[in-house]
Formats: structure tokens, C-alpha cells, sequence
């Protein structure tokens, strides 16, 4: 072990007996706890990082790290110093964390802009690691994540400069804490060439056995074989900046027991919402053998919330809102669990004759009416005693409101014995829908102008409740819409339709499709996946729907591998001519040709990276199949 190893190790053993404290009577508890603000989207801001120090000095948390994806002196422009505004906002962080015994982190992402045996590039990293020291800073972290490049011995070599040249002219800094390249999953030739060539003291973090997963004991065990050394847990929960159309309010919970550096959590965008899932964390973490996930969940909003209406609107709100959907990292939440029963018994009956129980819709009506008065009262008190956490909801608030109406106007509807009794239900439905549109518009410009100029596009409308009781609604307004078109005589011939995603790259195994106004597009895929020779992955449209458009953005690397081939009946394939520059392949369509299947082929003899960050048709087209019964009425 080197002197610098040794003492390094010293130091963090310091650090834990000291600033990093286990609480009394805690039974293993993980020495480093936190926060990394490590999502892609709009920054917090320092007012809300002030907010979630002083939240983490309350729940006995003790690191923050900072690194978020989109700024840019952390990132593309690493070399550059921060303008003075902006360190003076450090300082004031630095400040509030020593006030609460928090370690503050400034992590540099160094991308592929770092030249190999540039001693250029190490002199601008240690001018930019020197101002941040002299700035307060007294603990560094160095990340390599979603970018092509997967050299391990360059990464460990970087981090074994700053240990040897930068931290080791220094006696009072923490041990460096670095995010690799690979950074899920377990056996790979990259993680144990770091494990073998890194330096003993540095932490190495790790997201699980995929990007967004539980933490098991023996995934844990693998990976710490291959590092050498325990991982630092980077839990992508409840981030959901791969999934922007959800707010995770839900319980934590999926956290084997066993022996970790430490566990920060990556929390969404939305950062006062951020703390409910942050209490179960930071209760787990100080102690893992005591921990109730339904207790500490339950716990979290009326120790956060010092209005009691606020607390009990905000759990009945948050139950229904806590699952990021599905898409390509396969992780899932619980949502509406109380009401999961009652939705499978409702989608049974009207799947065996189109109609409910009259128990069944009674207590349907019960519990729209509980979900409906919550989100009211959220709306009404928010802005007036809590302006920061209405902000961030507010969107998730009026989608589901509009939700809910939805649903009474549909129950209404079934009940109805005559067309005319059904007007007042039906313009109800048809008010319930505007709003949610108008909602989003809304949501999608005050994002928008809150988030940095390279993320404005990724900002998606709010999807309240999305697992269990949307699906419900949108099957009740189904058959309560072509009930009254039998009422009326009329047969429909609208069936619900929808766009699909497909792929024979294992690594994309669970893309998703969706429609978001004039666009069908892939799920982001934020990480660099590979595909391999001949692999595929693409959309599909429905019929009706005509295409005008393609577009791709998915790295230059996987540009020049690969071509965009389009179908009719996804049998027949043909190359279509883009235009390629940047790592974007688009062109325009005919309508006419009736393009329904657009897929990307790598084209070439190797495996390529591919990091989706764009892939769509331009369609026209009714959005939604209740649209087009309403329209119909």
C-alpha cells in the first residue's frame, strides 16, 4: 500500500469517527449517507440545495455530492473557472453544510475530453481542483459515466494522479470518491482491471446490478470482488430524470443488508418532493436491521410536513404516484396498493360485459372522490404555505385532478339509463380532457424556462397515476363513451391504439414507445448501451397514424456504424436516406409512402455504443382513442 493509500485511509477513518458519526444505537449503519445531485435535468438551484442540506442535518445524513449533469463547469467545461456569482453560492452551501455536519463533494466530470498523456489536461485539472480547495472544498469526487470509452487503465490512472499529485500535497481532504465508466452490472473486464489498478483509498460507486435497481447482498458480494473493496452506492432512487413524466412519492424499500463505503441517493429533479423518498433512505441507512419500509414511509409525511391537511393529502396523493412506468432499466415501484385490488376487479368486469358492479362502482367513485379532494386541498394550501413544493407539483397536481373528473364523468355515464342523461357527464369528460392538455402545455413552458438550454428539450407533460388508476379510467371513459354511442344507435369502429417500441439488442431489451403530441418517440436512454453486429431497435405506429418525419439522435459512433431502415408491415425493410452530422440521422417523410416501422441497424463488423438520446416519427393522427369517441358524441 502507498504512504498516500495509508493516509488516505487514516483520513477517512477520521472522518467516519467524527463528522461522519454513527448514530447511538445503530446496528451497522452506513458510515457515508446522502445525496448526489447526479440527474440530467433542471438544477435545484443553491436555495433548494440550502433546502436539502438542512434536511439531511435533520436526518443524521452527512454527504452531498455535487455533480449534476448539466453544469457545465462540472462538465463540458471542466477547464474553465466558475463565475464569481456562482462560487459565492458554494460558499454559502459550504457554510450551511458545516452548520449541519455535512461533507460536501464537488465532483468534475471529465467526459472524453481528457487527452491520454496530456500533462496539459492534468495541469488544468489540478487548477480546477485548486480553486475549488481554495474556495472550501475539502472533498473531490471524479466521474466517467455515459460517455463512450470504457478504458480502465486511464481511469484508474487519472484518479491515481489526483490521489498522488493533488490530495497527497494535502493533509485535511477526504478520501476521493470516483464514478466509472461501467458502473452497473457486475464481471466485467473494466471493473476488475479498476479493482486491480486503482488506488486502495479511492471509493468506487455503483448503481446495482443495473442502472436503476435494488441493492442485493450477493450482487454486492460480486462487485466488491471485482473493486477490491466495498462499493459506494450511487441509488438511482428516486431520481426520474428517465422517466419525466413521473413524480416517485413512494415508499423506499428493495435495500438488502451488507456491507457498503457508503450510499448516496440520486433524487428527482423535483427536490422538496424528493423528501419523502430521502426520510426512508436516510432511516435505513442509520439502521438497516431496525428499518420499516411502511413505517418510515408512513413517518415521512407528518415529519415533513408540519400542516397536518398537508401530510394527509400529500400520503393519499402520494400512494397513487411513486412508479417510474416501464422502460428500459425495468424498474418498478409499488403504486396505488390499496386500491390495486379494486382496479383488477373493475378492469375484470367491464373486460367479461362492458359494465360494474354496483359495488364496484361505488367504491370506484369513493375512492376518484379521496384522490380528487387530496389533490384539491394540495393545490389550494400549497402555493400559500409552501410555494416551493406546490411549484414542483403543481403540474402532477391539475393531471390529476383532471384524472379523476375524468373517471366520476365516466362512472356517471355507465349509470346513466338514457342518452340525455348522459350531456351533463359527457361535457365533463370533455372538460376533464382540455384541462389535461392545457396542463401540460402549461407544465412543459415553466420547465422549460427553469432548465438549462441542452435539457429543454427532454421536459415531458406530468403523468399523475399512471400504473393502477389512470389505466382503470381511461378503460371506464372507454366504455361509457361507445355505451352511449350504442344508446344513440351508432356503432364505433375506434379501437384503442398505440405506439411500440421493439429490439433485438439485449442491452435495450425493455425500450418503450410513447406519444407526446405531433411526436413517437423511444424512452431516453441516458446510458451508452452496445450493439452488437446486425442488432436492431425501433418504433412502430399504428395505422392510422401517417409519418412526416424521422429523426435520431444517438452519438456519432453509432451514426457512422449504422443505418435507419423503414417498413410498411415490418417485414419488408428499406434503407432510408438521412441526413447524418453531429450524431443525428433525420430526413423528412411522405406521408403517402405509409412508413409505419423505423428501426436503427449497426451496420457495421463491430459493436458499437449507443446512447439514445432522441429516436422519432413526426405522426398525424388523433392522439387517443377517447378523443376520438368524444368527438364522435
Amino acid at each position: 500500500m502507498t504512504a498516500i493509500a495509508s493516509k488516505a485511509i487514516v483520513i477517512a477513518a477520521g472522518l467516519a469517527a467524527a463528522a461522519f458519526a454513527t448514530p447511538a444505537g445503530a446496528t451497522d449503519a452506513v458510515p457515508l449517507r446522502g445525496i448526489v445531485e447526479g440527474y440530467y435535468g433542471r438544477p435545484w438551484g443553491t436555495e433548494g440545495r440550502l433546502s436539502l442540506i438542512k434536511f439531511m442535518g435533520e436526518m443524521d445524513m452527512n454527504v452531498f455530492i455535487y455533480g449534476p449533469k448539466d453544469d457545465p463547469y462540472h462538465h463540458d467545461k471542466w477547464r474553465e473557472p466558475y463565475p464569481e456569482s456562482e462560487m459565492a453560492d458554494f460558499r454559502r452551501l459550504l457554510d450551511c453544510a458545516r452548520e449541519n455536519k455535512i461533507s460536501i463533494y464537488w465532483a468534475i466530470h471529465l467526459g472524453d475530453g481528457f487527452r491520454k498523456g496530456s500533462e496539459e489536461d492534468y495541469a488544468a485539472l489540478f487548477g480546477k481542483l485548486g480553486l475549488m480547495y481554495d474556495a472550501g472544498f475539502r472533498a473531490f469526487a471524479v466521474f466517467f459515466d455515459d460517455f463512450g470509452g470504457a478504458d480502465a487503465s486511464f481511469h484508474a490512472e487519472i484518479c491515481n494522479r489526483i490521489v498522488r499529485d493533488f490530495l497527497g500535497a494535502r493533509s485535511d481532504c477526504a478520501p476521493l470518491i470516483m464514478c466509472p465508466n461501467v458502473y452497473w452490472g457486475f464481471g466485467h473486464p473494466y471493473q476488475k482491471t479498476l479493482g486491480r489498478e486503482l488506488d486502495k483509498s479511492v471509493l468506487i460507486m455503483w448503481t446495482g446490478k443495473t442502472v436503476c435497481s435494488d441493492i442485493r447482498a450477493e450482487d454486492v458480494a460480486k462487485i466488491t470482488e471485482d473493486f477490491q473493496r466495498p462499493p459506494f452506492i450511487w441509488w438511482n432512487w428516486p431520481v426520474n430524470d428517465y422517466c419525466r413524466s413521473s413524480l416517485l412519492l413512494g415508499r423506499t424499500y428493495g435495500l438488502d443488508k451488507c456491507r457498503l463505503a457508503g450510499l448516496v441517493s440520486n433524487p428527482m429533479e423535483n427536490c422538496e418532493a424528493s423528501k419523502i423518498a430521502l426520510y426512508g433512505i436516510a432511516k435505513w441507512c442509520s439502521d438497516p436491521d431496525g428499518f420499516d419500509s411502511g413505517k418510515a414511509w408512513d413517518e415521512a409525511f407528518s415529519k415533513i410536513y408540519s400542516d397536518p391537511e398537508v401530510a394527509k393529502a400529500m400520503r393519499i396523493f402520494a400512494e397513487h404516484n411513486s412508479d417510474p412506468g416501464p422502460t428500459v432499466h425495468g424498474f418498478r415501484r409499488e403504486e396505488s396498493a390499496s386500491a390495486a385490488p379494486l382496479c383488477a376487479k373493475a378492469t375484470a368486469e367491464l373486460d367479461a360485459g362492458g359494465a360494474l358492479s354496483e359495488e364496484t362502482r361505488t367504491k370506484a367513485e369513493s375512492l376518484f372522490k379521496e384522490v380528487l379532494e387530496a389533490s384539491m386541498d394540495l393545490e389550494v394550501i400549497l402555493p400559500k404555505g409552501r410555494y416551493d413544493l406546490g411549484w414542483e407539483m403543481e403540474g402532477w397536481l391539475e393531471d390529476e385532478i383532471s384524472l379523476m373528473h375524468q373517471g366520476l364523468s365516466a362512472l356517471k355515464m355507465l349509470a346513466c339509463e338514457s342518452p340525455e342523461d348522459a350531456d351533463s357527464a359527457i361535457a365533463g369528460m370533455r372538460a376533464a380532457r382540455r384541462g389535461a392538455v392545457e396542463s401540460a402545455s402549461r407544465h412543459r413552458e415553466k420547465f422549460q424556462a427553469a432548465t438549462f438550454a441542452a435539457d429543454k428539450r427532454y421536459v415531458k407533460p406530468p403523468v399523475a397515476s399512471a400504473r393502477e388508476l389512470r389505466p382503470l379510467v381511461e378503460k371506464l371513459s372507454l366504455a361509457a363513451l361507445r355505451r352511449q354511442l350504442a344508446m344513440r344507435g351508432r356503432a364505433s369502429a375506434v379501437e384503442g391504439e398505440a405506439a411500440r417500441a421493439f429490439s433485438t439488442a439485449k442491452s435495450l431489451s425493455g425500450l418503450v414507445a410513447a406519444r407526446d403530441g405531433k411526436y413517437v418517440s423511444l424512452s431516453r436512454v441516458m446510458e451508452v448501451r452496445d450493439v452488437a453486429p446486425g442488432e436492431t431497435f425501433g418504433i412502430s405506429v399504428p395505422k392510422s397514424w401517417a409519418t412526416d418525419y424521422f429523426h435520431a439522435r444517438l452519438g456519432e459512433a453509432a451514426a457512422k456504424a449504422g443505418v435507419i431502415e423503414v417498413s410498411k408491415d415490418g417485414a419488408a425493410w428499406a434503407k432510408l436516406a438521412t441526413h447524418n452530422g453531429g450524431g443525428e440521422m433525420q430526413t423528412r417523410l411522405n406521408p403517402a409512402d405509409g412508413w409505419r416501422f423505423a428501426r436503427y441497424r449497426n451496420a457495421s463488423a463491430e459493436t458499437v455504443g449507443v446512447k439514445i438520446e432522441l429516436f422519432k416519427f413526426d405522426v398525424t393522427g388523433s392522439v387517443s382513442a377517447v378523443d376520438d369517441l368524444l368527438g364522435e358524441l
